[in-house]
């Protein structure tokens, strides 16, 4: 039945009610329209899959429309105008007209609930045309699955399926392989109806992407529709007239997609063919999965199985070696890999070495090492974690050793896919499982995830065989370590030393071995070898220069002659670690080898030579020990004091020889006695109470006792911890006469110091008053004597002036004998007093002194020049002047000097000479034939409280040096 119209409009067609799909309605209304509306043009937009796009055109002018009306319309449900153009929405379209008329828009306005109704109707027969045969073809596709399991079954069935649903010719189905940010990219390919292979998968761009994955949308294709669009370039290998992409897609993961096409010119791909490839993808989505999953779960169980096997075969060995083997064979058969190493870290950290390897050639085994860090062997281990390389000759991991950079940049490397897993202990990384194939790597996720499993199982058993090795290695240890002290601990000799050097040798797989102990003074004065020549003090000394704290290696330019390598490691009490400990010698060993010993066995070499030091030390302590009770015992037996040793019972166990000579004939025989039991009965009490307190207060306790006619002072002592007594006596009568002796002679040098200092006293009155007579005579020489010889002289001049001839003569010589007695006398009397040492002081003094001396003499002064008390200054012109005599009478020098020092609080005054010296047994001789000169300036020294020094020696002068406070 045709809807009724409003009576402005003309009937609607009957092709609007009988349309078979929406774009046959489309067009109907579009032609309808724009005659009714006398319009330039009309547009039909439709909302197709959630999007509103044109499904029929009528007219011209269309180009001044670009949607926004439309979408607006359909938005606000209204007609809307903007200048030529008019939208009128309907239900889910809307009408787009290009100059139509005013009248005519408001009349089909009114109509427009028809035919909104009128749309929905078609839409409604097209949808369960549609429904009908998409569940025909699911229900078809569900009975040729069949519920298989099978993967590449079930790809290829859906493949199929989906081509004869559409009376397409070619399909095919491609799960992903690799997911990524706007783009992905499939790995086997399940086709039907192409006849060449696809090699290498299909990249998906990011618009189909986008499609596909992210809307989960069907994409449709029509080579004249879309021969411009990337799609049509990216399908241009294909070359297909029409084409549905749909997506596979289950639980929300993305599976990989469906392709259905033909190359028969003119056909195309509707809606319909669309949602029905959809429906056929997810239902052929969930069979995918059901597939996938199970495929999952029969490799996770054959894994499973795979690692049991793997995990009880290497747990069947407790050797490393042997272990590491079982590692290589079981990881090649598991990955199918062409080769296999394991490579350990060394004890340095930064590198690692192969340490076992199967199918890897020689050269490359040799020349390897790999650096931590680098490479994919050394980023495993420095990361700790796998690291896998497709195609190691495409991808930047670079090599982790220079053989292998070499063999890259040559393009002569032949590995392409590598993984490199680490092998993780409780210790730590102790190195990594390095896999390779010749093809680029067939590991996919399940097998990476596999692969790190595995390579925790043979972490683990490598530390097994580890702790299992290091516990016979500390077994062996330990046995050494027994024998040595076994065969040392007995005896010392050379053949021990020798015996024990033999054991050290084989026990740390050296060639030769050496034992050299030292003397208390240092100097090696043992030596023990084996199967080596004894060396030389020059090749015992250069080996000492190598000693440090512990053990160390030692390359081929420290060892002795024709070794490779060695270690040499001290003898010293507590493992060296002190640097003042004494050196009791060194052990060495060495190898042809030039493999530089590793950690353990300088570990090892570290207790075999503590384990000799102690041995030695005990020995030597023991032997010092027996010295020392010896001299003890001689201390003991040559003491004038009473020792007595007694049981806590107080029975004598020992008595020395003084004991023996007083006490003996009071008692008879000492040991065997009892101390307590002493016969003289009023001594008992005292002696117990002595002991009690010692017992008591665990400390010294002392009583006097009176035996026979001796008193004695004992001093009681508890040692041993309780369980002996020692009992020291003293003789106190014995040291009554020595007290009275040291009394007697005390009392003789108290008087004999009186007297020494009452000798002092008179010698510095005795000295003042010299120098006071030397003051008087000088005085009177000057003031008298001079004067009446300068008097007696004047008159001699003038008598002689009125003399001629012979008389003048006689004259003139009594003029000049008279002038050098004058001389004389003033000199004579500068020497007994001179004047500039009162008028100017000490230091005018000495340089006068010093011009008058026989010797060339020099003044040197230093510090601080003060004036000094007239005595003082005195006192030292005085020894100047004494010591420059010397010099002039005795020492035949050539020159000397006089230095004063000023310092803080005295005054020193040096005079040396370069003459003939002396001995002091020279200067004893001299003072025992009557030269007291030194003896005079000692006592002149000591008046003042001051010092005099002589420094003398045969042919190389004297210098007297006297310091005088001031």
């Amino acid at each position: 039945m045709t809807p009724q119209v409003p009576a402005l409009l003309p009937p609607f067609p009957p092709a609007l009610s009988q349309a078979g799909n929406v774009a046959q309605f489309a067009r109907a209304l579009a032609e309808y329209a724009c005659q009714t509306l006398r319009a330039h043009g009309v547009r039909v937009w439709v909302v197709q899959d959630a999007q509103l796009s044109p499904a029929a055109e009528e007219g011209r002018g269309l180009a001044l429309s670009d949607g926004t009306l439309a979408h607006e319309a359909l938005t606000v449900g209204t007609l809307l105008e903007d200048g030529m153009l008019a939208a009128l929405p309907f239900g889910c379209g809307v009408l787009e007209a290009v100059g139509a008329a005013p009248e005519g828009l408001r009349a089909l306005a009114g109509a427009a609930p028809l035919l909104t109704l009128a749309v929905e109707g078609v839409q409604a027969r097209e949808a369960r045309r549609g429904h009908g045969r998409i569940a025909e073809t699911v229900e078809g596709l569900v009975r040729r699955l069949g519920g298989s399991l099978d993967l590449p079954e079930v790809l290829t069935v859906t493949a199929q399926s989906a081509a004869l649903a559409l009376g397409f010719r070619r399909a095919f189905v491609a799960l992903f392989s690799e997911l990524r940010e706007g783009g992905a990219r499939t790995g086997e390919v399940f086709t039907y109806g192409f006849t060449e292979e696809f090699k290498g998968g299909i990249g998906v761009g990011p618009v189909t992407f986008e499609a596909l994955v992210r809307r989960g949308e069907a994409i449709r294709f029509e080579r004249g529709r879309d021969a411009q669009s990337p799609l049509a370039r990216g399908l241009a290998e294909l070359d297909p007239a029409a084409a549905v992409i749909a997506p596979l897609s289950a639980r929300g993961q993305a599976l990989g997609l469906l392709y259905v096409d033909t190359q028969q010119a003119g056909a195309s791909a509707s809606e319909d063919d669309a949602r029905l490839v959809l429906a056929l993808a997810e239902q052929a989505s969930l069979a995918i999965d059901n597939a996938r999953l199970y495929g999952i779960e029969t490799r996770k169980r054959e894994a499973a199985e795979a690692l049991r096997e793997a995990g009880a075969a290497l747990a069947g060995s407790l050797h490393l070696s042997d272990t590491l083997a079982r590692v290589l064979e079981r990881a090649v058969s598991l990955f199918h890999a062409d080769a296999a190493a394991v490579y350990e870290r060394q004890p340095d950290g930064r590198t690692v070495n192969i340490r076992s390897a199967v199918g890897l050639p020689s050269e490359y085994m040799l020349r390897v090492r790999a650096k931590v860090g680098l490479g994919v062997t050394g980023r495993a281990i420095a990361n700790c974690e796998p690291v896998a390389a497709r195609d190691l000759t495409t991808e930047h991991y670079g090599g982790s050793s220079r053989y292998t950079r070499q063999l890259l940049a040559g393009g002569r490397y032949p590995y392409r896919g590598v993984i490199s897993l680490p092998l993780v202990t409780r210790a730590g990384v102790f190195g990594a499982l390095t896999l390779y194939w010749e093809a680029p790597l067939p590991l996919d996720a399940d097998d990476l995830a596999l692969a790190a499993v595995f390579a925790s199982q043979a972490g683990l058993a490598i530390e097994n065989a580890r702790l299992y090795e290091e516990e016979l290695r500390r077994e062996n240890e330990a046995g050494l370590l027994l024998n040595v002290a076994r065969v040392l601990g007995d005896d010392q000799g050379d053949a021990a030393l020798a015996d024990a050097a033999r054991l050290v040798t084989h026990a740390m797989n050296a060639a030769r071995g050496l034992i050299a102990l030292t003397d208390d003074a240092g100097s090696f004065t043992r030596c023990a070898t084996y199967n080596l020549h004894v060396p030389d003090p020059a090749d015992l000394s250069a080996l000492a220069a190598q000693l440090g704290r512990g053990p160390r290696a030692l390359t081929r330019r420290y060892t002795l002659p024709t070794a490779g390598s060695g270690l040499i490691v001290p003898l010293r009490p507590d493992s060296g670690t002190r640097a003042e400990a004494p050196l009791l010698g060194l052990l060495y060993l060495d190898d042809p080898s030039t493999d530089a010993p590793g950690e353990h066995l300088l570990a090892l070499a570290r207790s075999v030579a503590d384990q000799i030091t102690q041995t030695l030390t005990r020995e030597r302590l023991l032997a010092a020990l027996e010295r020392q009770e010896a001299r003890y015992r001689q201390l003991a037996e040559g003491a004038h004091d009473l020792i007595i040793s007694t049981d806590a019972d107080g029975v004598i166990t020992y008595a020395n020889p003084a004991a023996g000579t007083l006490l003996e004939p009071l008692t008879g025989p000492l040991p065997g006695a009892n101390l307590l039991e002493l016969p003289t009965r009023e001594t008992r009490a005292a002696l117990r109470g002595a002991w009690s307190a010692a017992r008591r207060a665990s400390r010294g306790s002392r009583a006097e006792i009176q035996i026979g006619p001796y008193r004695l002072e004992l001093r009681v002592g508890v040692v041993d911890g309780g369980r002996s007594v020692l009992t020291v006596g003293r003789d106190l009568s014995e040291l009554q006469t020595l007290a009275d002796e040291i009394a007697r002679r005390g009392q003789a040098l108290e008087a004999a110091t009186s007297r020494t200092v009452e000798m002092r006293s008179f010698l510095t009155l005795f000295t003042q008053a010299q120098e006071e007579e030397r003051r008087r005579i000088s005085r009177e020489l000057h003031d008298d004597t001079a004067q009446v010889l300068t008097a007696t002289t004047r008159r001699v001049a003038r008598l002689a002036r009125d003399l001629n001839g012979e008389q003048k003569t006689r004259a003139d010589d009594i003029l000049g004998d008279l002038n050098a007695a004058i001389d004389g006398v003033r000199r004579f009397a500068r020497n007994l007093r001179p004047s500039v040492l009162d008028d100017l002081g000490l230091l005018p003094a000495l340089e006068w002194l010093a011009t008058q001396a026989a010797t060339p003499t020099r003044l040197e002064v230093s510090g601080a020049e003060r004036r000094l008390d007239s005595a003082t200054e005195l006192t030292l012109f005085r020894l100047a002047q004494e010591a420059l005599n010397n010099v002039d009478k005795h020492a035949g020098a050539h020159s000397a000097a006089i230095r004063v020092a000023f310092q803080a609080g005295h005054v020193q005054v040096a005079v040396t000479d370069d003459g003939r010296g002396f001995t002091p047994d020279q200067a004893q001789a001299r003072a025992q034939a009557g030269h007291l000169g030194l003896t005079g300036l000692r006592e002149r020294v000591a008046l003042t409280g001051g010092t005099l020094d002589v420094h003398s020696h045969p042919g190389e002068g004297t210098t007297l040096t006297f310091t005088i406070p001031g």
